[in-house]
């Protein structure tokens, strides 16, 4: 089991009708950790979904997360990003993708949108990556004309040595016409 399994617990209560039902199992490889159903149901849609039909989710009250590709700190560092309680969560350059995959995954969409916003100025990723993230994700915020300029601004450093003049202009001409 997980070392601070239990201080882990008091930060996501259950709420007050809790019972046997409210305790939900994650597992990472070997590791696991309990957490409340009834919150996680609250915040992703997609625990909702497998704890509200019969699937063996339900029946065996845990989800093993193995296929993600995280370890169970990273799992945990999301948790504590989705606890509103512990006000909001920004995302850093060394979290922000994995926070981006799994709030993709759990479709948490605020958390998939701070970030987003995160990735508009981070240039600590290189651009042409974050650009390959806009369809995987769904990222249309990176899409938006208004937004497109908040990016390329935060990013001419890395635009210039890429990318050739005809195209930039083209981009350039692309954008305005939507306005």
């Amino acid at each position: 089991m997980f070392q601070g399994h239990w201080q882990f617990l008091s930060a996501f209560p259950a709420p007050s009708s809790s019972s046997m039902d409210d305790d939900l199992t994650m597992k990472i490889g070997d590791k696991q950790i309990a957490v409340s159903a009834h919150w996680l149901m609250s915040v992703s849609p997609v625990i909702s979904r497998m704890l509200s039909v019969e699937m063996k989710e339900k029946q065996q009250r845990m989800i093993t997360l193995d296929e993600l590709g995280v370890d169970i700190d990273q799992f945990m560092e999301f948790l504590e990003a989705i606890n509103y309680l512990n006000g909001p969560f920004l995302p850093n350059p060394k979290n922000v993708l994995m926070l981006l995959k799994l709030a993709d995954y759990f479709q948490v969409t605020a958390l998939k949108s701070r970030c987003e916003t995160h990735l508009i100025n981070c240039v600590e990723i290189p651009l042409i990556d974050r650009f390959l993230l806009i369809d995987r994700y769904g990222l249309d915020n990176l899409k938006d004309v208004i937004k497109l300029r908040a990016f390329f601004n935060a990013n001419h450093q890395q635009f210039f040595p890429v990318i050739s003049k005809e195209f930039l202009y083209a981009l350039f001409v692309r954008a305005m016409a939507g306005l």
